[in-house]
This record gives structure tokens, sequence and C-alpha cells, in this order.
């Protein structure tokens, strides 16, 4: 059995969709110093630090904004399970045995509060284990998610504000042994669980000692920020994690942060120089930057950019009445690049072809854009794969007819 073991942030996603950010009242709670606690577009900063910029509590700050409009949707939330979750709906297949072949199990965090019931309740109505979620003194986490549609052209774009609250205590010895021994490893958003961020270098290591494949999706790093709004943010307590990355997953801004470097390009040649194995790079609407360099778990592929899919560009563009939000395309991105992996693995292709592992994240990232919120709930198992399939081979024309 292929086994994937994911830890990291979950938590419950508010998202209130039609802000407009070229408004006088998102303009009143915009940044103006890097770190200072205001909101931008793609960006994260964590409530309290919200409060302490807008010299209210949350709910008074965003008034003028929000006119007291209660959440559009409500899901789960978190690049950590929300890709794993988007895996599991991959990987069952109702035509196989593939229930058999493959599982997938998520370590994270909830609190002691009523939110901590809807959360799991949540989590548990999707295909994964969840047995292993802890729950630990304070609130359950959760992130407003403010969603302007028009923003860039149309191409849409967000901004968080999240509470960290019972994630904070997520510890590494939280993860128990068998974590380590499973086929794939992921780390999501662990920015989001600062405890767990700061032990990434050991924790890679030890799962990449035992033989895992090891993938990390990053979030938006705001403590790092806040520490040091110009610095390069580390992972990891002492930097020293990329050697034990098989995979990185990350965005555009991101990656300029975690590189110090101020383009893909760049970035690219940071995590190359570090040790990372593959490296994908989002660039939301625009393009992929992806290359893989050690040739140990992925085939050595040198660096290039991909499109993103251009079915799902044109069916929105021809059907903007289907058009959800933009939250969630990181996440399910990654998760379509974890399962990619996995049925490579299952298959037993003796490296991971990292263009092919694309073709199922690109379908995926677009694929999210046509309901509001990270988690699809599909009405029949094996829905969600079925749906996504013709997105993904039409990205493979998609990309041959360009070469």
């Amino acid at each position: 059995m292929t086994t994937i073991a994911g830890a990291g942030c979950s938590l419950i996603d508010y998202i209130h969709t039609g802000v407009d950010f070229s408004s006088p009242e998102f303009a009143a709670l915009r940044s103006r110093n890097p770190g200072d606690g205001g909101l931008e577009p793609g960006a994260l900063v964590f409530a309290e630090d919200f409060e302490r910029f807008a010299g209210r509590d949350l709910d008074d700050a965003l008034m003028p904004l929000l006119r007291g409009r209660a959440p559009d949707a409500c899901n789960i939330g978190g690049p950590g399970v929300v890709s794993l979750i988007h895996a599991a709906q991959i990987l069952y297949d109702a035509g196989t045995s593939s229930d058999q072949r493959f599982s997938v199990s998520f370590r994270g965090v909830v609190g002691d509060d009523p939110d901590a019931d809807h959360l799991r309740a949540m989590l548990g109505s999707n295909r994964i284990e969840i047995s292993g979620c802890l729950s630990k003194p304070g609130k359950t986490p959760f992130t407003l998610v403010l969603s302007d549609s028009g923003y860039d052209r149309g191409r849409g774009e967000r901004s968080f504000i999240n509470e960290i609250g019972a994630a904070a205590s997520f510890q590494a010895s939280d993860l128990p042994e068998a974590f380590f021994d499973s086929t794939i490893v992921t780390f999501g958003g662990t920015a989001l669980t600062p405890a767990l961020h700061d032990s990434l270098d050991g924790l890679l290591a030890r799962a990449k000692s035992r033989g895992a494949l090891t993938i990390v999706n990053t979030v938006y790093d705001y403590r790092n920020q806040r520490r040091d709004p110009v610095g390069r943010w580390p992972l990891g307590s002492r930097d020293e994690a990329w050697p034990s990355i098989d995979l990185l997953i990350t965005d555009l801004e991101e990656a300029r942060r975690l590189s110090g470097r101020p383009d893909a390009t760049g970035a690219l040649a940071f995590f190359r120089d570090r040790g990372v194995g593959a490296a994908v790079v989002t660039a939301g609407t625009s393009e992929i930057f992806a290359a893989s360099w050690t040739g140990e778990r992925f085939a050595p592929a040198p660096e290039r950019t991909f499109p993103v899919s251009g079915a799902i560009v044109r069916e929105l563009a021809d059907h903007p009445e289907r058009r959800g939000d933009t939250t969630g395309c990181g996440d399910n991105f990654a998760g379509g690049l974890i399962a990619s992996a996995a049925m490579q693995l299952d298959s037993g292709a003796p490296k991971i072809d990292l263009k092919e592992t694309l073709a199922w994240g690109a379908a995926s990232g677009g694929f999210a854009c046509f309901h509001v919120g990270g988690v699809w709930l599909e009405p029949c198992p094996g829905d969600k794969r079925r749906l996504l399939e013709p997105y993904v081979e039409a990205w493979r024309r998609q990309v041959e007819a360009a070469r």
C-alpha cells in the first residue's frame, strides 16, 4: 500500500466574497509598512497584529469593510489538510481497488471550543484518516478570507486574517514514529503551526532517512515577515531543511521571501543550490515554474515554465456564472502534485515525472475556481477524479502543442 501522511495547518475558513480591494474601506486597513499588521492582497496577517494595527477588535475593525455581513461560505482551510483531502479524492477510483492501494492520513490541531466539533465533523466527511488530529487548549484555528474576484484584471485575489489559536502548541513530539514510515510524508502550511515549522529541519531529515518521499507546500510566513520585513524567511529553526526536501511547492511571493531572490528563476537557483530535489513555483494565473535537479526521486528536468489550464481559463471566460473564488487554488494544486506522485510510485515508476505531476496540479488548481472555498464535497466518491481527468488530458495536449 502507498501511504501518505501529512501534518501542518488545518483550520476553518470563513470566506467573504465581493470584497473590493480598491475601496476606501479596504485602503483604511491596508498595510503601510511591511509587517505592520495591515491587510495586503495575497498576504496573511495574524488577528492580534491586525487588531493592534486597526486599534480595534476584529469585528469592529472589519465592520466598515464587510458591513456586518455573515461569511458567504464556511469551509475547511489550511494547506496541510486541504491538499491531502484533494489528493485522497483523486486517488479514489470507483473502477479499481484503489482504496486498498492508497491510504491518506492527516495530523493537525483543533481547540477545545465548540468550533472544534464543527471542524472535526467537516474533516470526517472527507476521504482522509483524521484520528491523529489532536485537541489542544485554546481556540480552534480559523482564517477570515477576504476575496476580491475582480482584482488583477479579473484574475482574483484574497487577503487573509489568521487566528493561530491552539495550533501554536502543535509540537514535533505530537507526531508518532509510524508517521515517518509512510511512503510519502508531507508538511503543509507549517508557518501557521510555528513550533512544528521550527522543527522542520529534523522532521524532514527523519522522514527522508526512512525512505519517505518528502513534500513541503508553503504558506505566507507572517511571523518571520513581522520579525524581519526585508530579510529572507528561514525554513526550520536552523534553516537547514532544504536538502531533506524532495519536492518544494510554493507561490512566487513565498519563493522570493524564502530565497531572498527577486524572481522565480533566482528562487529556483537558490533551492537547487541548497539541495532541494525538485521545486514548483506558481504565479497565480500567469504560469508555473518548475525544475528537478538531484535525480534522486524525480527524473531530472531543466527549469522551464508551464501554463495554467487553458481549458479552465476558457471555460470560466465563457461561463462566468460557474466562477467561485480562488480560495484553495494553491492547496488543490499541491494536492494534485501529491496524488500524481503517489500514483507514479504505486505504478512502480523508477523516477517521478515532474511534468506529469504538473498535469494533475494545473487541472486541480484551476478546478478550485469553480467553487467557493478550498474543499469541494463530492456528491459521490470518485466524482472529482472523473471531472478532473478531461482537464488533465487537455493540459497534456496544451503543453505538447506549445513545444
